[in-house]
């Protein structure tokens, strides 16, 4: 039986589920393809086959869900939110026309996914599925379709303090740092590019050169593993590495000690910038992160 929130994602219209899929297949290919057993585990928070249904386009997924699978494959969640959105009002909103030329009644036209199954042959008239609906129906609809753009979150406006029609918001604000003021630009890869072969077992060090760009000093800081119990038979790193003090302004070049994996494949580890307790100075903004490819 299917919890409430896949029953609430299975209502989405299908064509925008297939549309927005598509696009989260693209980043997870992206990102080199990782399997969604993998992505699972980046996670921590959500199952390999829910992965796969939001790719696969069978249902419209949550933000819930759409959110995982773009951390796990290290994308941005603000973008991505945006994306979410834009997808998921696409076909939420019915409109109701009256005709005018016709006595009696109005008619709704293009119902064809609203219709609900098993309505009698009767209520369908021609190809478009016209329903005929008497004037006390035809308030209840528009009644219903209020109430349904309210509950969507796309109610009518509401009045200000001066009378003036105020509209809602449509969108959940994201906190983009922990700190007001804070923020930094990611400048490079001083060393190891990604994509650098190396050998097995091999030792080497992964530097990145980060900007303070924002208006709070850097201090006692570090840069923390994103997945730590993902790969344990990859590349060998530490869990967290010291930032060094950096005011507004400033770089600082980071360096991550690592061993390579004694087989070959591929190695890949991200980093969040997290404070001494563990939590995230920037948790909507994509990790750092390094990527190898080992040979024997």
């Amino acid at each position: 039986m299917r919890d409430q929130g896949a029953a609430a994602e299975s209502t989405q219209d299908g064509s925008a589920a297939v549309a927005f899929a598509e696009q989260l297949r693209s980043l997870r290919t992206a990102v080199g393809d990782p399997s969604f057993r993998k992505m699972a585990g980046r996670s921590g928070r959500i199952s390999h086959t829910t992965l796969h249904e939001a790719a696969a386009g069978t249902r419209f997924p949550s933000w819930e869900t759409t959110r995982e699978f773009v951390r796990a494959c290290d994308a941005d969640e603000t973008e991505w939110r945006r994306r979410w959105e834009e997808a998921h009002h696409q076909d939420t909103v019915h409109t109701v026309l009256p005709r005018t030329d016709l006595p009696g009644g109005v008619v709704v036209a293009d119902t064809v996914d609203t219709m609900p199954s098993g309505a009698p042959a009767a209520q369908v008239a021609g190809p478009r599925r016209l329903r005929w609906l008497g004037a006390g129906a035809v308030a209840a609809l528009v009644l219903v379709a209020i109430l349904g753009l309210t509950v969507r979150g796309r109610g009518p406006a509401t009045l200000d303090g001066a009378g003036t029609a105020a509209a809602s918001p449509t969108t959940t604000p994201f906190s983009d740092s922990l700190i007001p003021g804070d923020s930094s630009k990611f400048i490079g890869d001083v060393t190891i590019p990604d994509g650098t072969r190396v050998k097995v077992n091999q030792h080497f060090t992964k530097v990145w050169a980060l900007a303070n760009v924002g208006k709070v000093d850097w201090h006692n800081r570090f840069l923390a593993r994103a997945d730590p119990t993902v790969d344990a038979d990859g590349c060998q790193v530490p869990d967290r590495v010291a930032i060094g003090d950096t005011p507004p302004g400033e770089q600082v070049k980071i360096s991550v000690p690592v061993v390579a994996p004694d087989h070959p494949g591929k190695c890949w580890v991200s980093w969040k910038m997290v404070d001494e307790n563990g939590q995230q100075y920037f948790p909507s903004r994509r990790p750092v992160y390094f990527e190898v490819t080992v040979v024997a």
